[in-house]
């Protein structure tokens, strides 16, 4: 897809943590973090059981990225409308004490080696401190998670986010991304 400047644009999706967001979340280990991938997908079950914790006045984002990837129905329906065939495991969220519940899915969406040498990276390289795209890797791509990483680093094209947000995504943040090569490098 190219827009008006000739470049495609990508963003970085993540849990706004301004709210008073779900947290303590897979305490319980219902969903093993090793296996939040597409190879090894057959390995979480088809519905899990996770345990939360939630404040006084809880919020639930469309997106939740800590500490596996689970999105509510829209956010997978978008996905789905993006890349068909996308594997959902079903992860209902529940605090015990009080019973409140919501659920929500794990997509297991293509991971892909995409990070350009200007990217910069935490001290002990777990973490990612400014994200640059290459754009060969990404070329044609509507959403995706970053490989290497167990942290998951959920990048969408503007189209896919376009069609989120007319769907009323709430609690997520998206920070423009700087893609390296293909038509030009520009910051966007």
């Amino acid at each position: 897809m190219i827009w008006e400047s000739g470049t495609v644009k990508y963003f970085l999706l993540w849990t706004n943590k301004r709210n008073h967001i779900p947290y303590g979340i897979n305490v319980n280990r219902a969903v093993d973090v090793r296996y939040a991938n597409r190879e090894n997908a057959y390995k979480i079950p088809n519905c899990c059981v996770v345990d939360m914790k939630i404040p006084d006045e809880v919020f639930f984002p469309h997106i939740l990225t800590e500490p596996i990837l689970v999105v509510n129905r829209t956010v997978a329906d978008v996905i789905e409308m993006y890349e068909p065939g996308t594997i959902f495991k079903t992860i209902y969220l529940l605090n015990y004490e009080s019973g409140i519940h919501r659920t929500y899915f794990m997509p297991f969406l293509e991971e892909v080696d995409c990070l350009s040498e200007k990217t910069e990276r935490s001290r002990g390289g777990t973490e990612l401190i400014r994200i640059v795209l290459r754009h060969e890797a990404v070329a044609e791509k509507p959403v995706f998670l970053v490989k290497g990483f167990t942290h998951p680093y959920l990048i969408g094209r503007m189209d896919f986010v376009e069609s989120m947000l007319r769907r009323n995504l709430r609690g997520v943040k998206l920070e423009e991304l700087e893609v390296e090569g293909g038509w030009d490098s520009v910051w966007i």
